[in-house]
C-alpha cells in the first residue's frame, strides 16, 4: 500500500494506492464513510487485484478541506475535487476513454452516485455498499444531532466526545440514542481497531458535520433511479432499483469486518467488476 497526494483544484487530496503497477482490469476508486478516512477501507482494498485508489474525502484524513467560503457544502461540492483527482490519477490508465469503477460506502455512496451521474462521467461500474437512507421523519433530528460541531476544548473534552461518538456508533443507531430501542445487534470491535477509528475521526472531525449533513440531505432515491451504469447495491437500495444485483451481505465496516466475511464481500464485488 502506497500513500500519495493528488492535486484536486482545492489543494491536495490524500489517497492510499494499491497495485499501482497492475496492468489489467479497470482501476477502482474507493470512497469511505464519515467520520474516518481511506484507512478504514484498507482491508477490503488489499483484496482486489486491479489498481485501487482509496481517497480521503475533502477535509477528512489527510486531505485538504473545502474552501471556507462554502458555508453549507453539498455532496456535489465534495465530489468535484474527487472527480478532478480521479481524472488526474487515472489518465490514460485503460484506453482513450480513461474509465474507472467506483466503490462507496455510506457517505461515500453519495459521492459515488454524484460522480456516476454527472454529464461526461467516466465511471463505468458502481458498487454502493451500505446506502443507509434515513426516514424522512428522522431527518431534522439527524441533521441537528448526528454530527455535532467540533470545537477543541482546553480540558480535552473534545477527545472524549469523539471517542464516545465512535464507540457508540457500533452500539446504537443513532449513536446518541443510548437505549434498548435503538440498540444495534453487534458489539464493539477490538480496542486497537476502535483506537484507529477514533484517531482517523479526530483528524476528520472539523469536516464531519459538513459531510454527514450533506449526505443526509442528498436525494439518494432520485440519484439511484437516474443511475445508468451497471451497479451492485446493498439491500437497503433494492426497493428503488429491483433491476440491479444485490450485495447480499449484511452491512459491515471494512475496518472491523471479520476476515472471512471481508473475503466473501471482496469476491462478490470483484466478480461484479470483472463480469
Amino acid at each position: 500500500m502506497k500513500r500519495v497526494f493528488i492535486e484536486s483544484g482545492i489543494g491536495q487530496l490524500h489517497a492510499r494506492e494499491h497495485n499501482a503497477s497492475a496492468g489489467t482490469g479497470v482501476p477502482l476508486l474507493m470512497l469511505h464513510a464519515a467520520p474516518g478516512s481511506a484507512l478504514m477501507l484498507g482491508g477490503l482494498q488489499a483484496r482486489f487485484a486491479q489498481r485501487t485508489l482509496a481517497i480521503d474525502l475533502p477535509g477528512m484524513g489527510d486531505s485538504d478541506r473545502l474552501p471556507p467560503s462554502l458555508a453549507s457544502p453539498t455532496v456535489a461540492d465534495f465530489a468535484t475535487p474527487i472527480a478532478a483527482a480521479a481524472a488526474s490519477a487515472f489518465a490514460s490508465e485503460v484506453d482513450a476513454s480513461d474509465v474507472y469503477d467506483v466503490y462507496g460506502t455510506l457517505s461515500g455512496v453519495r459521492v459515488a452516485l454524484e460522480l456516476a451521474n454527472r454529464p461526461g462521467s467516466r465511471v463505468r461500474r458502481v458498487v454502493l455498499d451500505g446506502i443507509g437512507i434515513p426516514k424522512p421523519e428522522q431527518l431534522p433530528e439527524l441533521l441537528e444531532r448526528y454530527a455535532p460541531a467540533f470545537a477543541p476544548d482546553i480540558n480535552g473534552n473534545h477527545l472524549t466526545n469523539t471517542f464516545l461518538l465512535c464507540r457508540d456508533q457500533y452500539l446504537f443507531y443513532p449513536w446518541y440514542a443510548r437505549d434498548t430501542e435503538h440498540r444495534r445487534p453487534n458489539g464493539l470491535p477490538s480496542a486497537e481497531l476502535l483506537h484507529i477509528k477514533v484517531m482517523e475521526s479526530l483528524k476528520s472531525a472539523a469536516a464531519f458535520r459538513d459531510l454527514i449533513n450533506a449526505a443526509f440531505r442528498y436525494d439518494v432515491e432520485a440519484q439511484l433511479k437516474a443511475l445508468k451504469q451497471s451497479a451492485l447495491i446493498s439491500a437497503d437500495g433494492a426497493p428503488m432499483r429491483p433491476d440491479l444485483p444485490i450485495l447480499d451481505f449484511p452491512p459491515a465496516e471494512p475496518l472491523t469486518c471479520p476476515p472471512d466475511l471481508l473475503d466473501k464481500r471482496a469476491e462478490k464485488i470483484a466478480a461484479f467488476l470483472a463480469d
